[in-house]
């Protein structure tokens, strides 16, 4: 094989490398500002339970702005991810095309390739879920938390709010013995359900407000 039949390999190479490395810092990019709203949301959800009436009022309201930036992040992790499996969903098509008709001294090679590449799109997979999981473990902190301020009154809206979390819940859990072919629906069911929880979280805490 020629130095110039090799090049246009060796960029495609570079180029995937690049384009992981661009998803992996985006990421963590991302994670990180997770990891920071959601410490000072529980250090002001533990500070909230002493606080004088009026403190209260303070401390929902910047728990409120933390939670809309943790929500925005989480999504835009989501979507990064998302469109990292989409990506390498197509990449692995093109290899088992590549496999299909590779001569004898190429197999090794493209194989070694599928294998990366199968690695990675698992990988991204579990990510999504585990994110779709920490919403999930999010959004349980913050039926409890309306819970605890609600009036007798209001119990049937939280009981609503309970039977949706469990709707998107078994979503979730079903993401992760989904087939490749299902997965794309399934998570997009899954953020929807948790989207949805997330509105009746809002209104129901709306409604408890107003019956303080």
């Amino acid at each position: 094989m020629s130095p110039k039949t090799e090049e246009p390999k060796n960029k495609s190479v570079a180029e995937q490398e690049a384009l992981r490395k661009a998803f992996h810092d985006a990421i963590d990019n991302a994670q990180s500002r997770i990891d920071a709203a959601t410490a000072e949301i529980d250090k002001l959800r533990g500070d909230w339970k002493t606080q004088t009436a009026e403190l209260k009022v303070k401390t929902l309201a910047r728990i409120d702005e933390l939670t809309k930036e943790l929500d925005a992040t989480r999504k835009e992790k989501q979507e990064k991810i998302e469109a990292r499996i989409k990506a390498l969903h197509t990449e692995l098509d093109s290899l088992d095309t590549q496999l299909k008709h590779a001569k004898a001294d190429q197999k090794v090679k493209v194989e070694v390739a599928v294998k990366a590449a199968r690695g990675e799109y698992e990988a991204a997979r579990r990510a999504l879920t585990s994110s779709l999981e920490a919403d999930l473990a999010e959004l349980k902190t913050r039926i409890g938390a309306a819970a605890e301020t609600a009036k007798p009154a209001l119990q049937a809206k939280l009981a609503d709010l309970s039977t949706r979390y469990d709707a998107a819940q078994n979503k979730v859990h079903a993401l992760k013995s989904a087939g490749e072919s299902a997965f794309n629906e399934l998570e997009r069911g899954a953020r929807t359900a948790i989207a949805e929880v997330k509105r009746a979280i809002q209104h129901a805490r709306a409604d408890i407000h107003a019956a303080s």
